[in-house]
């Protein structure tokens, strides 16, 4: 929970009694274990001792205190240590330089010590909303209904910032609230004057906003950045206000909003007709797309930045992960760009572009083979071929496309060692091409009618889903259908074809 992190890493000063006091047991102890080791190791073992109860300090206090406690630090060594002793009085100038270089390298091991925790703050605070965007992506994602993404919304931000959360909208007529989705049901309640002040003119209210700071809310508009009195606002309960930034309120009302208003332009286009609902749902697709391309995106710069800004801090380990997630997130958006540039070429293609003629099964398989002939890191494959002689009458290229998706697909949802296999057969009055993979399979709750006509679901956690919406395009432009069996042969296996209509050859 993000509470939870943001109160552990400032726990040290919360009570501020229970750190006085580990720090006055901790100056006891290192004072008590310099009286014994003084004997052997002299003034600089000593000074080594109470530079590692500094460091200590540093690290769970603020910065004041750590000074504090290096400038206390040179007055007991000085007191204690440092002739003559017992007294503050400095009787040379070798102790002179010694209590000097001590006080010196202390405050900046302290100065250096809290500039990392920051630098670690801001990593930290960057993956946790990087995270919880993408978390919001898959809500929408997978739930069809608005009503209830939002109210897995809700609960998703209830659980990971310990706060009630309730998305409101104001009733056209009376101008009273309206509760859409909620983490406390019917509880959280908000004054209709501000829900209706924070729509009317796009602003964000509550702690730390420059408006209405004093209501134990923060609520923000989804028309931030042009007002519509249709859309609802998010509603956050003022607690731990000190632990949440608003910059990450307003990423998450904005997240949020993009997605919401994405839904009602399908349910819009849906009522307009077929025409205005394909085109709707083009525009907002890539509008989600381009949206969504930004959490990697969050995530390469922090990485980046983490490693300019801490490069020389950080261990060999942790600079190679870092680098290692960077290539990911890169490789990553690369093929969801050729992905994207598929869809909108498909989306742009009619009949007359399409150059359909009697295909081979066999040959489509066999192209799909050459491509992954040529790479260096490729899934395995069998091949299960039982309609050699039976035509497909469709545009190749295309076919081949789809066929490649389905692969990449099964290959990033495959969990075992074996083989993605590719079927090919004749069932009935259709030609299926398929794979079969003994991957994650799918969900209870998943629409297949649904695939490719939304952001789709995809099995493993990361991506876009756009491959299984490339092989919908495909079909849809073939006048074929998509096949989902799940679980099936006893075993846990995942079957996702391409059914063509099977026409006799002229």
């Amino acid at each position: 929970m993000y509470i939870d992190r943001m109160t552990n890493r400032n726990s040290s000063k919360n009570p501020i009694l229970l750190e006085a006091m580990s720090i006055f047991l901790g100056i006891i102890a290192i004072t008590a274990l310099s009286h014994v080791v003084d004997d052997y190791l002299g003034l600089a073992g000593v000074s080594f001792l109470y530079l590692i109860l500094v460091i200590w300090v540093s690290y769970k206090s603020q910065l004041v205190t750590s000074i504090f406690v290096a400038i206390g630090s040179f007055l007991l060594i000085n007191f204690f240590y440092v002739e003559p002793r017992y007294t503050f009085v400095i009787g040379s100038i070798e102790s002179w330089s010694a209590l000097l270089g001590f006080l010196l390298v202390s405050i900046a091991i302290t100065s250096l010590v809290h500039q990392l925790r920051r630098q670690k703050d801001i990593a930290e605070k960057e993956t946790f909303k990087a995270n919880l965007l993408r978390a919001i992506i898959e809500i929408f994602s997978v739930e069809t209904d608005s009503t209830d993404a939002l109210q897995k919304f809700c609960l998703l931000l209830k659980s990971e910032l310990g706060c009630d959360v309730a998305i409101l909208k104001l009733d056209p007529i009376t101008k009273d609230s309206i509760e859409l989705a909620s983490s406390r049901p019917g509880e959280l309640k908000l004054d209709s004057w501000y829900l209706s002040h924070a729509i009317e003119y796009g602003t964000m209210l509550g702690p730390h906003t420059g408006t209405l700071e004093a209501i134990d809310y923060w609520c923000v508009p989804f028309g931030r950045f042009y007002k519509s009195h249709d859309l609802p606002a998010l509603v956050i309960e003022r607690t731990h206000e000190e632990n949440i930034e608003v910059s990450l309120i307003r990423a998450i009302a904005d997240q949020l909003s993009v997605h919401y208003q994405k839904r009602i332009a399908e349910i819009k286009a849906k009522d307009a007709g077929e025409l205005a609902h394909r085109e709707s749902m083009q525009k907002t697709f890539l509008s989600s797309v381009s949206h969504d391309m930004r959490t990697p995106l969050t995530t390469i710069i922090g990485a980046s930045s983490s490693l300019l800004q801490q490069g020389k801090q950080l261990g060999e380990a942790q600079s190679i992960k870092l680098l290692e997630l960077i290539h990911s997130e890169a490789v990553y958006l690369n093929d969801s760009t050729e992905n994207i540039l598929s869809l909108v070429k498909l989306g742009m293609a009619d009949g007359n572009q399409l150059r359909m003629d009697w295909q081979s099964p066999e040959e489509i398989v066999g192209a799909v083979m050459a491509r992954y002939s040529s790479r260096e890191i490729k899934p395995s494959l069998t091949l299960v071929i039982n309609a050699k002689d039976e035509l497909i009458y469709g545009d190749q290229a295309l076919i081949v496309l789809a066929l490649t998706n389905l692969i990449e697909n099964a290959a990033k949802a495959t969990v075992s060692s074996k083989p993605i296999q590719i079927l090919v057969d004749r069932v009935e009055d259709e030609i299926r091409i398929g794979v079969i993979d003994e991957g994650t399979g799918f969900p209870k709750d998943f629409d297949k009618n649904l695939v490719g006509y939304q952001q789709s679901y995809q099995r493993n956690k990361k991506g876009f889903g756009l491959g299984l919406s490339i092989v919908r395009a495909v079909m849809d432009k073939h006048e074929g259908r998509l096949l989902f069996e799940s679980e099936f042969g006893g075993e846990k296996r995942t079957y996702v074809g391409m059914a063509f209509p099977f026409r006799a050859s002229a």
